[in-house]
């Protein structure tokens, strides 16, 4: 269907776009740039007439960007949280439209005010663009990247007010723009600079050809180098594509139903994630710097392996499975008619091939600078160790917050994240504690109770403390217990019946 015959596109255009309301909306975007004109105006008497236009331009441009983001971040993050407030979207569910028909209409439909707003600004700033000596290319890249990030945002903003409930998903919503404003930092991504492109700041800079910020920042694709102008589009649709996935799936959902990625998908998000890794790489971060020889190959291992650990733990609240499906699966596999490696099963099995993915990728970089940098200086085998630490202890996690949607709890995944943090805080304070008495007191704790024991020192060696092993057998124990207990539940027979898989 096309997306400007689609109902729910239709429903918010009719709604919005009200002849006195997008009169109004015009005549207020067009008084806000005549009065930014009058002070770009009253503050460049003494300036020549094109640094006027250039101030003037870059002013509109601006709100441009800030108006419409935040608009869209705000209006859609909002959006679906809002209607089940007032009970309405049953009958959005409910209706014939499609999880795809029902996420276009949403993402394009719910914002169409802020569009038409900055459609009303778009010609002054071009005719102002112009004037101020900006080539056509650079205006149309502008507006290309504008409507691209508005998109990803709102897009975010979707997903995660498919997901809440209430008024606090409008400001869940804003925290998309996070990334797009604050992802650009040349200190973190050092190694690989083209994740600085999922922030919108270095393609404007690369256009706008402000040399001194993007000094030392130029990012490479497979030890290629290339522009952010058209790097950035891309990181937005490739991950803005997950996203729509994620929508897809579950839009139509109840909020306790919701699975965001099924099992494959989940590793394909993992290994695309570590891909980019990859590509994104800069050989010069990792070839020897003579003449001391000193290679960046450690750094790899030290920075990619804390992220995976992350990626595991998004991964495996993604396949979280509700008590339904999972009472399901346990009975057949009691039968002998499933597996562990089952879409309606528990979602812990699958981290290991996701791990094994980014540790491949990892081994494979080694590899490709073999004849450059010594395997060796890439010290696999502590990545190997770091990387299964953090495996064990995602895999903790996971099975607490499958226990936790198993009691029954409001809010569990919510609440089971809340308890995860006070129980990371009160380690790191315990360590803290432990510190004053001594280091290697300080790094027992920190390797008994967290995964994050590598972080203390830059260099990973095979020489960790006797708490590292420890905490890697107690956890382990930890996940024994909370797969019995998670079994006992399962046991239990249910109030209702159980779903059919079907």
């Amino acid at each position: 269907m096309s997306f400007w015959h689609n109902p729910e596109f239709v429903r918010h255009v009719r709604a919005e776009l009200r002849p006195a309301r997008a009169l109004s909306a015009a005549a207020l975007a067009l008084v806000i740039c005549s009065l930014v004109g009058l002070s770009t105006w009253s503050n460049t008497l003494l300036d020549p007439v094109r640094e006027f236009f250039r101030v003037f331009y870059l002013w509109v441009m601006g709100i441009q960007y800030v108006v419409l983001l935040f608009w869209c971040a705000s209006a859609c993050g909002n959006s679906i949280a809002r209607e089940r407030e007032l009970k309405t979207y049953d009958f959005l569910r409910t209706t014939r439209l499609t999880a795809w028909e029902l996420t276009v209409g949403k993402v394009l439909g719910v914002p169409i005010l802020a569009y038409f707003t900055i459609g009303c600004t778009l010609p002054v700033a071009i005719v102002l663009g112009i004037l101020a000596g900006y080539q056509l290319h650079v205006l149309f890249w502008t507006y290309v990247l504008l409507l691209v990030t508005a998109l990803f945002v709102s897009v975010m903003s979707l997903w995660a007010s498919m997901q809440l409930e209430g008024s606090s998903a409008r400001l869940v919503g804003l925290l998309a723009i996070l990334p797009v404003g604050l992802g650009f930092s040349r200190a973190g991504w050092q190694l690989f600079p083209g994740f600085d492109g999922i922030s919108i700041f270095p393609a404007l800079f690369s256009l706008y050809r402000v040399q001194a910020v993007m000094q030392g920042t130029a990012p490479t694709l497979f030890g290629k180098p290339v522009s952010f102008v058209a790097l950035t589009p891309v990181l937005y649709l490739l991950f803005g594509a997950w996203f729509v996935l994620m929508l897809v799936r579950n839009i139509k959902k109840d909020t306790d139903q919701i699975r965001l990625l099924s099992r494959w998908q989940a590793i394909g998000f993992a290994a695309f994630v570590n891909v980019l890794f990859v590509a994104f790489l800069d050989p010069k971060t990792v070839l020897p710097r003579a003449p001391h020889h000193w290679t960046g190959a450690p750094e790899v291992s030290a920075f990619t392996m804390p992220v995976n650990g992350f990626i595991l733990l998004m991964i495996g609240v993604a396949m979280l499975s509700p008590q339904e499906k999972l009472k399901v699966w346990w009975r057949r596999h009691a039968a002998g008619e499933e597996s562990y490696f089952s879409e309606s099963g528990p979602p812990w099995p699958w981290l290991i091939p996701a791990a094994l993915i980014a540790f491949a990728l990892l081994a494979f970089q080694a590899l490709r600078f073999s004849s450059a940098v010594p395997v060796d200086d890439w010290r696999l085998g502590a990545a190997a160790l770091e990387l299964l630490a953090f495996l064990v202890f995602t895999t903790r996690d996971v099975l607490f917050l499958q226990w936790a949607i198993l009691t029954r709890m409001k809010r569990p995944v919510v609440k089971g994240f809340l308890y995860l943090c006070l129980y990371y805080t009160a380690a790191v304070i315990l360590a803290a504690v432990f510190r004053i008495i001594s280091q290697a007191q300080m790094s027992f704790f920190l390797g008994l109770l967290t995964p994050y024991w590598t972080l203390e020192s830059a260099d990973i060696q095979f020489n960790l403390s006797s708490g590292v092993y420890a905490g890697l057998a107690l956890q382990l124990l930890i996940i024994l217990l909370l797969l019995r207990v998670m079994s006992v539940r399962l046991r239990r027979p249910a109030l209702v019946p159980a779903l059919s898989e079907s």
